[in-house]
């Protein structure tokens, strides 16, 4: 076993080296720009609704933070693992007395640093956006900021998940498109849970679908992350408050799945062969 201070350090350098090769990929340079176009596009995109300007601009812009982190999570998160595979790298690492669950979750935490920035970049922009716009275009209810700046945190953590998720299936699988695959289904599938247990806990679902059918929904619903509880848009949008115990409880689902699968990932990483 080595001691806990050595595999500090080598988490410390994985997570460096994940860093360095998110900036080499000019990914941040991407997100600013991105960033810039955002800033500029929603006073515009804004104007399509004269009634509920801020409303459509709020919508706007987490849209457009939605699907830039979510692109930026895949590709991100695939160059974690797959990168060093296709090059031979992680042969070289496995051969040296080198913590694999270092190196592992030293990648990791560095993918979280890349998204962190992109999301806080893709965040000010959006902030400043929408500060424009309701000083513009008052609204009766108020833009609460604190719901919004929540909002964004539990974005982050759905990108944190989903790249949990690829990162797990990237440590069994022998080809790079399947992880791609299954982490986008599960994406959203994750946003898709919640309605279909409604439906199968409701009346018509309990008297047209089967004991099994139901049985079988009520798994998957465990098994599959629920990201419709991070997804806080409505109540931006409303300017709706947050209940702290809510919060709280989606913030502990949030670490509890995301350690499940570093876990898992981890534990599939160290008994993966690679000689």
């Amino acid at each position: 076993m080595q001691p806990v201070q050595t595999r500090i350090r080598q988490l410390a350098a994985f997570m460096a080296v994940a860093i360095k090769g998110g900036i080499r990929d000019r990914v941040l340079a991407a997100m600013m720009v991105v960033g810039l176009l955002l800033l500029l596009s929603t006073p515009v995109v804004a104007l399509f609704s004269m009634r509920q300007v801020l409303a459509l601009a709020t919508s706007y812009s987490l849209s457009i933070i939605s699907l830039m982190g979510l692109l930026l999570t895949l590709f991100i998160a695939m160059s974690l693992l797959a990168k060093d595979l296709e090059q031979r790298h992680v042969y070289t690492v496995c051969s040296l007395p080198i913590s694999r669950s270092a190196y592992l979750l030293g990648k990791f935490v560095g993918f979280a640093v890349l998204i962190l920035w992109a999301v806080v970049i893709l965040g000010c922009f959006s902030a400043a956006a929408l500060f424009v716009l309701e000083r513009m275009y008052p609204s009766a209810r108020g833009f609460v900021w604190g719901t919004f700046v929540v909002g964004l945190w539990f974005q982050y953590w759905v990108f944190l998940i989903v790249g949990a998720i690829t990162v797990l299936f990237s440590t069994v699988a022998t080809s790079h498109f399947l992880p791609l695959a299954l982490s986008v289904g599960l994406y959203f599938g994750g946003y898709s849970t919640e309605a279909v247990r409604y439906f199968i806990r409701s009346a018509t679902g309990q008297k047209e679908l089967g004991s099994a059918v139901q049985w079988f929904g009520d798994v998957v619903y465990w098994i599959l992350p629920n990201f419709s509880a991070f997804d806080l848009k409505a109540q931006i949008i409303y300017g709706v408050a947050l209940n702290a115990k809510d919060v709280l409880l989606t913030q502990l689902y949030a670490v509890g799945y995301l350690g499940v699968l570093l876990v898992l990932s981890t534990l599939a990483f160290s008994r993966r062969e690679f000689f």
